[in-house]
């Protein structure tokens, strides 16, 4: 008689692709300050960024959003358990290959047109594929 608090599938979807977004926004950000002191430096500064300071924005950002994404889905059900599932191991790498990927894009020539174009299409092509897992895995866990 009393009522559920589980939520819609399809509202738990939008909350998650708009808190992995957020993530991603933050790291991005994060890393836009930290990418103009690598510029025009020595390849040592942009391995320094991309083997500690992208993990580490990762880490922060995308580890807040996921014990929130795991709080908000788990309302009334058992406690989550303390692994990364797939959906959110596979937005941890697609992150970090396109966030490496855009720092050393801007690193190798920050204003060429090259950078200035294909810069945003490596953060498009990363939030659609955060968008479109999200989503697959809220269908299939909706199936099974």
């Amino acid at each position: 008689m009393g009522r559920s608090f589980l939520r819609e599938p399809m509202i738990l979807t939008a909350e998650t692709i708009l808190l992995y977004l957020v993530a991603l926004f933050l790291a991005v950000a994060t890393l836009w300050s930290f990418s103009y002191a690598s510029l025009k430096t020595d390849p040592r500064t942009l391995l320094v960024l991309i083997i500690v300071v992208v993990p580490y924005a990762i880490l922060i950002y995308f580890g807040v959003a996921f014990i929130i994404s795991d709080t908000m889905g788990d309302i009334g059900a058992v406690s989550p358990d303390n692994e990364l599932s797939s959906l959110e191991t596979f937005v941890v790498a697609v992150s970090y290959v396109g966030l490496s990927g855009w720092l050393w894009l801007r690193w190798r020539n920050p204003i060429a047109l090259s950078t200035k174009i294909l810069g945003p299409v490596i953060i498009a092509t990363v939030i659609i594929l955060i968008t479109i897992d999200v989503i697959w895995a809220a269908h299939h866990e909706h199936i099974i």
